[in-house]
């Protein structure tokens, strides 16, 4: 399938702002399934826009805008091709089997085992780990996708139940979150069983024609190392595998690491508004791709 996605942040502002620093993680990131046919950002005022990439090999740009502005528009859009992901083929390992391999993974995957600001290791967190540990004969794959479905199952989603800096302590003690909250819960329910777990940021794509989808800004979901399949995208929003709706942009240790957009700026006073829109278009589904025959474009 192939999609266009536009995100559009919009700042105004009381006083004017200047000295505008903003960190941008909006485009695509290549990967297996997915390849970025084309990527743009704007900035309104102009200002200037450096492409780098950052420690988890996500594409980032660093925007600037030093004259002083009332308001400020960034507008990134790409268009991406997905396809569907590869058969789950993970081993059939038990945990006690697996957990014998811990030092080293310990060493490897340390980023992805370890807590975070979001995923504390807290007491309430282990609490609710103890009461879906997995059994010592129980598989890996099975635990996953078990975690997965109990923690959108338990808590509803609630949109205001949380904040964008939320930890998992926060959707714990309100019953309710976003895809944000699901996402750093199962984080932490499988770091805390030794299973390396990071953090997706991106887009949920609908079906078919254009629409918004339930997030109206960007979605987040899940990606475990699984023994023999590697990394595989889960989504407790909902309780199932990624599929080749699910846009990658960035990954990360948390939403910390994967921020769409973050940033500082400099003013005499007063408040700031900001307003978010994304948009995810069906260019070419795969419906259409079998239509056309396989193998017979041209270029």
């Amino acid at each position: 399938m192939i999609f266009r996605v536009r995100h559009t942040t919009h700042f105004s502002y009381e006083k004017p702002a200047y000295e505008s620093h903003n960190e941008a993680r909006m485009t695509p990131r290549p990967s297996p399934g997915q390849r970025c046919l084309e990527s743009q950002i704007e900035v309104s005022p102009p200002g200037a826009i450096l492409e780098f990439r950052d420690a988890f090999g996500n594409t980032a740009h660093a925007i600037s805008v030093h004259e002083p502005h009332d308001e400020l528009t960034i507008v990134a859009e790409c268009v991406v091709e997905r396809s569907e992901p590869r058969a789950l083929k993970a081993l059939r390992v038990p945990f006690s089997e697996f957990l014998a391999d811990d030092d080293a993974r310990s060493r490897d995957r340390f980023e992805f085992l370890n807590p975070t600001r979001h995923v504390p290791f807290s007491d309430r967190l282990r609490r609710f780990f103890w009461s879906m540990r997995p059994a010592a004969n129980e598989r890996v794959d099975e635990f996953v996708n078990r975690v997965g479905r109990l923690v959108r199952d338990q808590f509803e989603y609630e949109p205001g139940a949380t904040h964008v800096h939320s930890s998992v302590d926060d959707i714990l003690a309100a019953g309710g979150g976003v895809c944000q909250d699901f996402a750093h819960l199962m984080i932490g329910v499988l770091r805390l069983a030794g299973i390396p777990t990071r953090y997706v940021s991106g887009y949920l794509a609908p079906e078919t024609g254009t629409e918004l989808v339930e997030e109206r800004e960007s979605h987040a979901w899940v990606e475990v190392l699984l023994p023999g399949a590697g990394w595989v995208g889960f989504d407790p929003t909902h309780r199932a595998r990624t599929t080749n709706r699910h846009v990658r942009i960035a990954v990360g240790r948390d939403y910390a690491d994967a921020t769409p957009l973050r940033g500082v700026y400099r003013s005499s006073g007063g408040t700031r508004r900001m307003g978010i829109d994304v948009s995810v278009e069906v260019l070419r589904s795969d419906d259409e791709e079998a239509a056309s025959g396989s193998g017979q474009s041209q270029q």
